[in-house]
């Protein structure tokens, strides 16, 4: 598949965010917005710390509104975070001074994919749209010491291309691995990719779903 042109970073018109809010754990989501100090994702990465090497680069693959993207810029150099819907809440969650997102799915290769509202599975209903793929290694990032993973069964896909990349950096590596699967393919292949890779898993969440994946 011929190679695409890489997306330009998200162009936000504001940034409300207000670094005491990180203080509170207060998240902005289409649901409203509240004090959320017991949130999967702040758990899970309060599960992953003890395993980061350096602080330097980190990817946010599957970002959303920034429920994990507003606990990795409080500690990493720099944070970009991907995901092919863009929610205005995003903005009020991260200092986007800290934080470059893309608006696009990350993939095995360049190309373009059916999402059906916020998945890649058809749901009853729900209008389909395509969106560019693009792959992490296709981005030529240095440095990156954490990768996170929600892509709705896609982990495996967004793993192999970026095998250059971790093949590079070692980083830390956190992906969901749940009931939701592509249709062709199996649960928890992303994980047993790492594992051929070498990479063992040192945590789990209490879901049984965010596995904490590390190298040697």
């Amino acid at each position: 598949m011929p190679n695409r042109a890489l997306p330009n970073p998200t162009e936000w018109q504001d940034n409300p965010y207000q670094p005491e809010w990180a203080e509170r754990d207060f998240l902005y989501s289409p649901d409203g917005h509240r004090e959320y100090p017991q949130h999967a994702c702040k758990i899970t990465y309060e599960l992953s710390k003890p395993y980061i090497r350096n602080f330097r680069n980190a990817l946010d693959i599957g970002c959303r509104v920034g429920e994990f993207t507003r606990y990795l810029h409080l500690d990493f150099a720099h944070v970009y975070a991907f995901d092919p819907n863009l929610w205005p809440d995003f903005r009020k969650n991260v200092d986007l001074g800290r934080v470059t997102h893309y608006n696009c799915a990350i993939g095995a290769e360049p190309g373009e994919t059916m999402m059906f509202g916020g998945t890649h599975a058809m749901q009853e209903g729900a209008t389909g749209r395509i969106v560019p793929v693009h792959t992490i290694d296709s981005f030529g990032f240095e440095d990156i010491d954490y990768i996170k993973i929600d892509v709705e069964g896609f982990e495996k896909k967004v793993l192999q291309g970026a095998a250059a990349t971790i093949e590079r950096c070692n980083p830390v590596i956190v992906i969901e691995q749940n009931h939701v699967v592509l249709k062709d393919d199996v649960q928890y292949s992303a994980k047993e990719y790492l594992e051929a890779l070498g990479y063992i898993s040192v945590a789990v969440d209490r879901r049984g779903w965010d596995f904490v994946m590390v190298r040697d």
